[in-house]
């Protein structure tokens, strides 16, 4: 009996975790990296990414929804409203920040990010060279 329990529990935790929707690839729009040297004579940067509008999913609710259209519209995620969505693009922004970086030939000596500013389908990181 307590095995049929285990089993049957297990299964709930697995279909549960499978239904979970995966998240979309974020698309990136634009890059811009901003060098400039400050009061203090040290070397800063400003990287802004930017990805592409996601289309809100909008309901027809003049007639019946069906189970399907309610969960996409449920499972949706837009970079402006999933917190889950704006830490991957904060990701994202740091392996490209490296990148650019390396293309520019700035700060060779290293870097250390010290702000974030968040726009509704943008992150900007700001740092100092090191």
């Amino acid at each position: 009996m307590i095995r049929a329990s285990l089993l049957i529990g297990g299964a709930l935790l697995l279909s549960a975790c499978s239904s979970k929707p995966e998240v979309p690839v974020l698309a990136v729009e634009s890059q811009q990296l901003h060098q400039r040297v400050n009061g203090k004579g040290q070397d800063e940067f400003a990287f802004v990414v930017t990805v592409k509008a996601t289309p809100q999913m909008n309901l027809d609710t003049s007639k019946p929804v069906s189970r399907r259209e309610l969960k996409r519209f449920a499972d949706q995620q837009r970079v402006e409203d999933s917190p889950e969505l704006k830490l991957k693009l904060e990701d994202e922004a740091v392996v490209r920040l490296k990148k650019a970086l390396k293309e520019a030939r700035y700060c060779e000596s290293g870097y250390k990010i010290e702000r974030v500013f968040w726009r509704d389908r943008s992150v900007q990181l700001r740092g100092i060279c090191q």
